[in-house]
């Protein structure tokens, strides 16, 4: 338990807040219909983002940084860890959210209601944080002893389920989709981090030096609530959270402090992305930008093994074996191992060992693009029961959709005609002319369910 409570007092300490900016419109001519920066420019953000808070983010990053490097162009890419604001509401949103909103009634300023790690502090009957609330807000005592009160009567079962049953596992396997098409197609990577996506870039980087060339990718850490690193690092003395985190836990639980600002009359918490580490005119913004810069300096070209498109699909799997992706598209092509190159797009990578990766383009071609519905299924050719994740890029930009479905026993080639179906996009040409690619909704019939039989051994012999 005492593991989870350092974990989860991490979570719950590193909220972040963006104020609003305009979004950046997109539109890709026809002609440049596929075009991808050499870099990639990757954000991962706190936690109580939405993916609108988070895109933002990631716009001022690239507004700061530039939207190129010696001349090639840098693809934002958006690291997304899923927060309350976009999983819906379960019990402990609820606690918290009950907390915010009475804190908010107590402290009109809005400071008391960013501090969850308040309320983590009530729920372990641990004084420390929340002495210091009842000091600050003085006329408050009595009624946030009655949170207290109210908060410490809940039974902690929620909690647990939450801190040992959170999306993350899932936000994990997005990112390594995401690494692993950026590394397909030859992207040097720049990740930057702030607060609790720390942890999750971490991961990231992990599965990309194990993978990929550790020349290809970089990371620089904002406000890291963990002491893990693996590149530079950026952390005010006046980062409130942060410091709280080393009081609590020990000098040796965060990096140390190595930038000497003033206070900020917008950032009470000295914590936050846009308030503190990319305000304009102060010490924090220009070292993000000068640490970025060394950090792109540093990375390596890479040779590209699949080709970008409309859309890219990629597939991987967890364990030996051979999972096969399969498209569908308009034309009637089947796109598979047995028919790599379709009238539209290719599998331009087959993995037949392990763990994949997969991938399918659209082509970039505008005279050989086709309007209509692609299906996307996965096959287990060979191996045992995989948990497989399937994650599709659209050159427009935005978020990948990405599926991670078990793919049943072993079924061979009886499954190629026979596939998991996984999604079905829809191309379209929009009045002014440029291509759009878009997931069809749910509710819109899929490929037949996949039948229960199951191969034979002497049947999983590819040619």
């Amino acid at each position: 338990m005492k593991a989870v409570h350092r974990i989860s007092l991490l979570v719950l300490a590193t909220s972040l807040s963006i104020q609003p900016a305009p979004a950046a419109s997109q539109s890709i001519p026809e002609h440049t219909v596929c075009q991808k920066g050499s870099y990639a420019l990757g954000f991962f953000n706190g936690v109580w983002n939405s993916s609108d808070d988070a895109g933002k983010a990631l716009e001022r990053l690239g507004e700061l940084i530039g939207t190129s490097y010696n001349g090639e162009p840098m693809e934002p890419t958006l690291f997304y860890n899923t927060t309350g604001k976009e999983a819906g509401s379960n019990d402990f949103q609820d606690l918290a959210e009950t907390f915010i909103q009475t804190a908010h009634q107590l402290d009109e300023s809005g400071e008391l209601e960013k501090r969850f790690e308040y309320l983590w502090e009530a729920i372990h009957g641990q004084h420390t944080l929340w002495d210091r609330v009842t000091g600050v807000f003085q006329g408050a005592a009595l009624a946030l002893e009655g949170i207290y009160r109210v908060i410490t009567s809940k039974t902690l079962a929620a909690l647990s389920r939450l801190f040992y049953d959170p999306p993350t596992e899932e936000d994990y396997r997005r990112h390594q989709a995401q690494v692993d098409t950026l590394a397909l197609e030859g992207r040097k990577m720049l990740f930057i981090a702030h607060s609790q996506g720390n942890f999750f870039v971490n991961k990231a980087w992990s599965y990309t030096k194990s993978r990929y060339p550790e020349s290809s990718v970089a990371t620089l850490h904002i406000a890291p609530a963990t002491a893990e690193t693996h590149g530079e690092h950026l952390l005010a003395y006046i980062d409130v959270v942060i410091n709280g985190l080393r009081l609590l836990y020990g000098p040796t639980a965060v990096p140390s402090n190595n930038i000497l600002m003033a206070p900020s009359g917008s950032d009470a918490s000295g914590h936050m992305l846009w308030e503190t580490y990319l305000d304009a005119g102060r010490k924090a913004r220009g070292l993000v930008k000068e640490r970025s810069l060394s950090a792109l300096a540093s990375l390596k070209d890479t040779t590209p093994t699949a080709s970008p498109g409309l859309f890219t699909t990629t597939l991987t799997w967890d364990g030996e074996g051979d999972v096969d992706l399969h498209t569908r598209e308009p034309n009637g092509q089947h796109v598979y191992y047995l028919n790599s190159k379709g009238l539209v797009g290719e599998l331009d990578v087959d993995n037949r060992i392990a763990n994949g990766p997969e991938h399918y383009y659209a082509s970039c071609d505008t005279s050989v693009l086709q309007e209509g519905i692609y299906r996307i299924g996965v096959n287990n050719f060979k191996g045992p029961e995989h948990k497989a994740t399937v994650q599709i890029s659209f050159a427009q930009g935005g978020q990948p959709i990405t599926r991670v479905i078990d793919t049943g026993a072993q079924r061979g080639r009886l499954g190629d005609d026979d596939e998991i179906p996984v999604a079905q996009i829809r191309v379209r040409r929009e009045a002014n002319g440029a291509w759009k690619a878009e997931m069809v909704k749910e509710d819109a019939p899929l490929q037949p369910q996949v039948s229960q039989k199951v191969v034979d051994p002497g049947w999983l012999i590819k040619p």
